[in-house]
């Protein structure tokens, strides 16, 4: 069982959204299936994913602008009937009350949401025993609803930080929390530019309502598309491991096929600099195969370019496509990850990379089955 890093403990929040999370499956009876073969078609997931996540940003719209109202109302209306002091106080009780209420209505929303996506796969499997608790598919769904951090797993000496800078994970996280604020900041003072150059004398306080909205909208709608690919990329994780990357897969290759399938995932994920959890579950559950134990440095990338240059061709394409797979399993690629990946691929670039798109598009837009079955194909291409 792989280790997990002591770096967080469960928030009181996460506790709160995994007991509700629980108490909402306790009164819809799902079936415990979670073969792929046994989920839905995926035109059906997609309508139905579609339909989920356009009511839910709806719904966050609404919240937003409805909560934003009074405080708005009280600004406008009633700033001149107190003193500075009273009207700031009772301004920030409104303001802090409307916040819970906003807050609590969009947790509330997100985990409803979330919910629903994670029946339509059935779920409710038991446990992966190979898998630590904290990646259970009831926790991670809870975490992406209430976009809370996953905890980081100590295995094989991968460090999923290495790439990342202390600093600019808190300056995000503060640009994070103020975001809101500062964007209601940024657009009331450009409409007032804009109003005093044509002569016009308007209040723009309003402005703060229709971009808190688009924001819990924007946000809402974030949400929903992580809920979806955590969900469907643990079922992928599942499939390729356990129906295409087997044993007997494995038995033709040499036993440096196994290092470099290692090298590949851990490599790939630490460039993406977003500890997602999809790209852990898809390492773990390959290496229940693979059977790697010793520390390596396996997130290197000039190591993993070593063993690609004295691989056979065979070995280079299941090593090459397992990069392209991790490299969208949190649905993004970025600029390091693009960098890397023209080495990895090198003159075969082209044929790679239109993979790796079209593997993001699927997960995307919840073509899950369409997705394994690329990814099926693209493995046993250079099988003979």
């Amino acid at each position: 069982m792989p280790k997990i890093k002591s770096n967080k403990t469960d928030s009181i929040i996460e506790k709160i959204g995994v007991k509700y999370f629980f108490r909402l499956s306790k009164k819809i009876k799902s079936e415990k299936v979670i073969k792929l073969k046994n989920i839905p078609a995926d035109t059906v997931l997609q309508v139905v994913t579609q339909n989920i996540t356009v009511n839910a940003v709806i719904i966050a719209f609404l919240v937003g602008a409805l909560t934003t109202v009074p405080a708005v109302i009280f600004e406008i209306y009633f700033k001149e009937n107190y003193t500075s002091g009273y009207y700031y106080l009772i301004l920030a009780l409104i303001t802090i009350g409307l916040l819970i209420v906003e807050i609590g209505t969009l947790y509330w929303l997100s985990l409803k949401s979330v919910h629903t996506l994670a029946l339509l796969t059935g779920y409710e499997g038991e446990a992966d025993s190979h898998l630590p608790l904290e990646y259970d598919v009831k926790k991670m769904m809870v975490r992406s609803a209430l976009e809370l951090e996953d905890p980081v797993v100590e295995y094989l000496g991968i460090d999923p930080s290495k790439y990342s800078s202390k600093k600019w994970l808190v300056i995000k996280a503060l640009l994070y929390k103020a975001k809101i604020a500062l964007t209601s900041i940024v657009a009331r003072f450009a409409l007032r530019k804009i109003a005093l150059r044509y002569g016009m004398r308007l209040n723009f306080i309003w402005v703060a309502i229709p971009i808190t909205a688009i924001w819990d909208a924007v946000v809402m709608y974030r949400v929903i598309q992580d809920a979806k690919l955590r969900l469907f990329g643990y079922h992928l994780s599942h499939y390729i491991s356990e129906e295409i990357i087997t044993d007997k897969f494995l038995a033709p290759y040499s036993s440096s096929v196994k290092e470099g399938a290692i090298r590949a995932v851990s490599t790939v994920m630490v460039l993406s600099k977003n500890y997602h959890p999809n790209n852990i579950i898809l390492l773990i559950k390959l290496n229940k195969n693979l059977q790697i134990k010793d520390e390596n440095n396996y997130d290197d990338l000039a190591l993993l370019l070593e063993y690609l240059d004295v691989a056979s061709a065979k070995e280079r394409h299941l090593i090459r496509t397992l990069a392209g797979i991790s490299a969208v399993f949190d649905g993004e690629l970025n600029r390091a990850e693009k960098i890397a990946l023209e080495q990895i691929f090198s003159k075969e670039h082209k044929v790679y990379m239109e993979f790796t798109q079209a593997l993001k598009l699927l997960l995307l837009e919840g073509s899950i089955h369409k997705a394994a079955a690329i990814c099926e194909e693209m493995v046993l291409k250079h099988k003979e």
